[in-house]
Order: C-alpha cells, then structure tokens, then sequence
C-alpha cells in the first residue's frame, strides 16, 4: 500500500480528531474533543522521502502524546484547554504522572512552549523516566522540519534502547503520520500490538492498523518493510 496513502486513512479515520481522541480510544474515554484550530501551524515542509509524502487530508491537530494512563471520563469530556486547567490543578504537587497528564493536554491546546517546561519538570523529578523524553520530543517538533527531524532521531534512539516500551512505540508511530512517513507509522504500530495487543495502548494500535488494512486496495493488507 502506497505509503502516503497509509497516512491519508490514519487522517481522516483518527488524526483528524487530534491526539486525545487516540488516547481515549485506547484508554476508554468516550468523549467527543472539538476540532483542531484551522490556524495551528502542524508541520513545515515534508520530511519523508519523494513519493512518501501525504496525500490525504492535511487539518492535523496540535502534534501532542499520547499516554498509556487512564483519562477519568470528567476531565475527557473537557476541551483541550479545560483540560490544561484541570491538570494544571492537579499537578502543583509535582507528581510526575500529573505532570505529564498537563504537558500532554497543553500539546493538544497548541500551548507547546508550555508543555515543553511541564515535560522538563517532569524529567527533573524522575530522571530516569522516557515519557518527559517523549514529550519533549513531541514539542520540538511541532517547531518544524529541524524539532521534527531532531525528534525522529530521540523516538529512535527511545525506542531502541527501550524495545518493550510500547508508549515509546506508540509515540512513534504517531509521530511518523505528522512526518508523512507511512511505513514508519505501520511498523511502529504493529510493534505495539506484538508487545501486548491486550494493554490499552494496544488495542489502540490494533484498530488504527485495522483502519489502515480495511483501506488496502484489495482489503486487509498493511505489509511493509519495518525498519
């Protein structure tokens, strides 16, 4: 399957409906998020190879992460910036899940800046952690070209070094559609369901391949060459 076609399904199946729809899908949210603000820069340029580019529909959401944590339906229900305000409360005592429940919802209000220092805060308090790491990735490249090719090279290095890790993972391959690279997003993914296709995070992945296979010319075919 064509690759910039891969991505066009990923779009207007999921990503359209931005970040947290992904995380809810996964996590058991049922909330509807509002669409992404039309004048929020995504991405500059295309970063993929001649013939990977996307081809589908380009209204990208603010390029945020997805968790692997639990999303209470109450704070689900709220806009992205009710969100912030709500994590925002709840993250003054420094916990570093609390924290980056904020960075998260900050990234999906387009308030990049700001989660940038949430996600700092959050490494500072627990070092040895890759979420912040992922983060901050995630922020940098919704800078442009050079935070997107910077953060390709962190979510590779995360994920190799942590290849159980299937928030790592997960992050990659999201961050794969903004980078209009369709094999990347379907090996990364399947790597997530072959980890553990049960977990949250999984059947996430499990059902935007399947969205992806039902899209193939032919039906269910999302064979690429991972790497």
């Amino acid at each position: 399957m064509n690759p910039g076609r891969i991505i066009g399904v990923v779009v207007a199946g999921l990503v359209v409906a931005g970040a947290a729809i992904a995380g809810a899908l996964a996590l058991g949210g049922t909330s509807q998020v509002a669409p992404p603000d039309p004048a929020q820069p995504i991405v500059i340029g295309v970063v993929a190879a001649p013939g990977e580019e996307l081809t589908g529909p380009t209204d990208l959401p603010p390029l945020a992460m997805v968790l692997d944590q639990p999303v209470p339906d109450a704070i689900a229900q709220m806009s992205a910036s009710q969100q912030v305000a709500a994590y925002r409360a709840e993250a003054r005592g420094g916990d570093v899940d609390a924290l980056l429940r904020l960075g998260a919802a900050q990234q999906r209000a387009g308030e990049q800046d700001a989660a940038a220092g949430t996600f700092r805060m959050a490494a500072a308090a627990d070092p040895g952690a890759i979420a912040p790491v992922i983060g901050l990735a995630l922020a940098d490249a919704a800078t442009g070209d050079a935070g997107m090719k910077r953060a390709t090279a962190v979510l590779a290095r995360v994920t190799r070094d942590n290849p159980e890790s299937q928030l790592a993972w997960f992050n990659r391959g999201w961050l794969a559609t903004y980078r209009r690279d369709g094999r990347d997003v379907i090996s990364s993914w399947k790597r997530v369901v072959t980890i553990d296709e049960e977990s949250a995070i999984g059947t996430t992945a499990a059902l935007l391949l399947k969205r992806i296979a039902d899209q193939a010319p032919g039906g269910a075919n999302t064979r690429t060459s991972d790497g």
